[in-house]
């Protein structure tokens, strides 16, 4: 067999995963434009090494809220800033290459599961409209939703394909991606329940690694008992639960957007998508229970959080609606999935056109904010240089997690009063204004100026 001819029967196979790469790439490709914010900052901050073992400790030593994530987070920032300096497109690059190689595991298991490349692009298309993905291709700090499907989609192949050492693998190495990932042993062992019982031996040894891990990551990183990450199981659990829920399927998440849209559409249109799931649920039997159940196994770790509910957490949970679809678009009796499809994309997608709007455009915000600060100090140096003229928005972007000391520049400071207008929710930005004796005293020996940063142009303030 030549080239050309392994080339067409390659595609012939994965068809529909080039088609849903290719509609990734025309419907997310503003994300590779999108731009440092908030706590990307945080993460650009790692490094750099001092020697091999400060190396290991910043690779997996807790960082932020406890968390021990050496590939998604340490390993990604540290890496790609040591080897492209504070530049984003290597990052966006990473995230859109991470969610190609997800899209054709899931294909490969929906066609597995259904006999049907249709199906399989039915799923991949519901996955990538969801609003939680859109958030994830956009927020460069959130590349772990993106990376821990990753290896839990591989490791599900890998147990369908009967190779249980890599399987095992790509489990282990996936757990150092996102806390999430231990529910993969939840996940693999309902797919064998449901389609082939004599794998189920090979998936339990992993929940002694799921285990084992969890203890780790307590003992490590014990959990906080008070704020945002303190676990809370009570009834509230429910409540969390119905929210997620509701964000899940489609028209709270594009409400959330037309705000002057009638209210009574938010409970009618999600009324409408959960008869519509019921219905592709029990159209595709096994294939729909797969699907409930990864999107109850993925959600189930976060629900103890109420006080931390955010969108980008359903990036896990979605594909199980995804499933749930997809496999009712590949039965004999199609039209029921053909609904559910129809309704899902025309609520999801222009959802997700918003969410990509809007973080892009947060992103522009830091961007000019900084890059503005950033070549006027590169222009004179040693100069202390005071800002006003801040809103909120500029601040949270694009000043509060110190993004200017990524660029090796320390003398950025709000000026006094210029923290009145902004309105953060942690109300910190008191904390980042010189006292006004220091500043007149820089400014009147020269050694300070003041930059007006309104609307985002960076400029000498009049005096």
């Amino acid at each position: 067999m030549n080239a050309f001819e392994t080339g067409r029967a390659w595609l012939g196979r994965h068809w529909a995963a080039v088609a849903a790469c290719g509609f990734l790439f025309a419907f997310y490709w503003r994300g590779l434009d999108c731009w440092f914010y908030q706590d990307d900052f945080g993460w650009l901050h790692l490094g750099p090494a001092k020697d091999f073992g400060d190396f290991v400790r910043i690779l997996f030593a807790p960082k932020a809220h406890g968390n021990i994530r050496p590939w998604s987070e340490n390993l990604f920032f540290y890496g790609l800033k040591a080897l492209f300096g504070v530049n984003p497109l290597p990052f966006r690059v990473v995230v859109f290459a991470t969610m190609a190689g997800s899209l054709f595991a899931l294909g490969a298991i929906m066609r597995r599961l259904t006999g049907s490349a249709a199906a399989a692009l039915v799923t991949q298309l519901c996955w990538l409209a969801s609003p939680a993905v859109a958030a994830v291709l956009c927020w460069t700090c959130i590349y772990n939703q993106a990376q821990y499907l990753l290896f839990v989609l591989l490791a599900l192949w890998l147990l369908m394909e009967g190779r249980y050492a890599a399987q095992a693998v790509v489990f282990t190495l996936g757990l150092g991606s996102l806390e999430l990932a231990v529910m993969y042993p939840a996940i693999a062992s309902l797919y064998a329940l449901l389609y082939d019982r004599s794998k189920l031996p090979r998936v339990l040894p992993l929940y002694l690694v799921s285990v084992a891990f969890t203890v780790l990551h307590f003992v490590a990183a014990p959990a906080p008992h008070a704020g945002p990450y303190a676990l809370q199981v009570d009834r509230r659990v429910w409540k969390t639960l119905w929210t997620y829920t509701e964000m899940a399927l489609g028209p709270e998440r594009l409400m959330h957007f037309q705000w002057d849209w009638p209210p009574w559409l938010l409970p009618v249109g999600s009324a409408v998508m959960v008869a519509l799931l019921v219905g592709a649920a029990l159209a595709s039997r096994k294939t729909g229970l797969l699907g409930a159940g990864v999107f109850l196994l993925l959600l189930a770790p976060v629900l103890p959080l109420p006080d931390h509910v955010m969108d980008y957490l359903l990036t896990g949970p979605s594909l199980g609606i995804a499933i749930i679809i997809g496999g009712a678009a590949g039965v004999r009796r199609w039209q029921a999935g053909a609904a559910a499809a129809a309704f899902f994309l025309a609520v999801c997608l222009p959802a997700s056109w918003k969410v990509m709007t809007w973080n892009l455009e947060r992103s522009h915000v830091s961007r000019d904010l900084v890059l503005g600060v950033v070549a006027y100090a590169r222009a004179h140096p040693g100069k202390t240089l005071l800002l006003t003229g801040m809103d909120t928005d500029q601040f949270v972007a694009g000043f509060a997690d110190l993004p200017f000391e990524v660029h090796g520049i320390y003398n950025v400071h709000l000026a006094p009063g210029a923290d009145a207008p902004i309105k953060d929710a942690a109300g910190i930005a008191p904390l980042y204004v010189m006292k006004e004796e220091r500043a007149r005293a820089l400014l009147a020996a020269g050694e300070a100026v003041v930059l007006d940063v309104s609307g985002g142009r960076v400029r000498e303030a009049a005096r």
